[in-house]
């Protein structure tokens, strides 16, 4: 039950984006800006300061999780690129979309506050660190599959952009400070100072980043309010659905259970695998060009049928 009201939630702030729109308080161009600023700014801060509150030795124990996040996202793909061979006359933006929500789902912001009711403080530092692998895969793959020059080095320049330099840089602070152990001095007005300056760029930074999934969901609800109804008959629609809320979860569980592994990492893992599709998918679509409608479709669809699904499913991994 505490799942499905989790879910629930998250359609009640995209429906404050989708109320905003028909109101004209949002317009097409400024969903556009919001992207823009989201992509440069808000969620750069959110991955450094989720990054750097873990500690080196709690990575390098737990560096399973990010790389079978990633292997969540492999299965994805290699369903999604299956699912296309049937799919005559798909245009190349309607396969990117159709592989990118394959591939990536909703990693963080929907599973962050169900990890929190679970597991605690310490989950939520874990789930932290295994979407690590998704930003990976979303910042290299994910760019990819949107570049629509196809060249390479076009590529190359999108994806290092803020958030994949930013999460690069984020594993580097760690790793110096943990195994290089450079720390502040104990005492002394230069050290008081700085430490002062250091507490200030971290509220900073954490406040923020706080607003990406605010602007997410306003973003969201924003393009579903801008919808053809005709969208939603589209089986592609439903074929993602199924997909991304049955077949992908249901074959890496399976595979998962194989696999020995701590209590909290496997029901992190399985939490992780029955969420609905990516937010970031209509982020990416907005920024680097896509289709936006087919993705607000299957946004809508896929958060609407996962209060249905994730608990039937995470009943029966867990």
């Amino acid at each position: 039950m505490n799942y499905a009201l989790q879910v629930l939630f998250i359609l009640a702030l995209m429906a404050i984006g989708y109320v905003a729109r028909r109101r004209g308080l949002v317009s097409d161009a400024g969903t556009g800006e919001m992207v823009r600023v989201m992509i440069a700014i808000l969620y750069p801060c959110l991955i450094f300061t989720s990054v750097t509150r873990l500690d080196a030795r709690a990575l390098a124990a737990n560096w399973t999780l990010p790389a079978l996040a990633m292997a969540i996202a492999g299965t994805g793909l290699a369903l999604g690129l299956l699912a296309l061979r049937f799919m005559k006359g798909v245009d190349r933006q309607r396969a990117s979309a159709f592989l990118f929500q394959s591939t990536i789902n909703n990693y963080l912001f929907l599973p962050l506050p169900l990890v929190m009711l679970v597991w605690g403080t310490e989950g939520v530092a874990l789930l932290v660190f295994a979407s690590m692998g998704f930003e990976l895969v979303v910042w290299t793959l994910g760019v990819f599959l949107f570049n629509r020059s196809g060249n390479l080095a076009e590529g190359i320049r999108l994806m290092f952009g803020p958030p994949l330099v930013t999460l690069l840089f984020s594993i580097g602070w760690v790793c110096l400070r943990d195994v290089a152990h450079l720390h502040l001095p104990a005492s002394g007005p230069a050290a008081d100072l700085a430490r002062r300056v250091l507490e200030l760029f971290y509220f900073g930074t954490e406040t923020v980043g706080r607003a990406t999934v605010a602007i997410s969901m306003i973003v969201s609800g924003s393009r579903i309010a801008a919808l053809n109804v005709r969208t939603a008959i589209d089986w592609h629609v439903w074929l993602l659905a199924g997909l991304r809320l049955v077949a992908i979860p249901v074959l890496f569980i399976l595979v998962l259970r194989r696999i020995p592994m701590p209590e909290m990492a496997y029901g992190i893992l399985c939490t992780v695998a029955v969420m609905p599709a990516a937010v970031t998918s209509l982020v990416f679509s907005e920024r680097f060009g896509g289709d936006s409608d087919f993705i607000a479709t299957t946004l809508l669809a896929t958060h609407v049928v996962a209060v249905a699904t994730i608990p039937l499913l995470l009943a029966w991994a867990l």
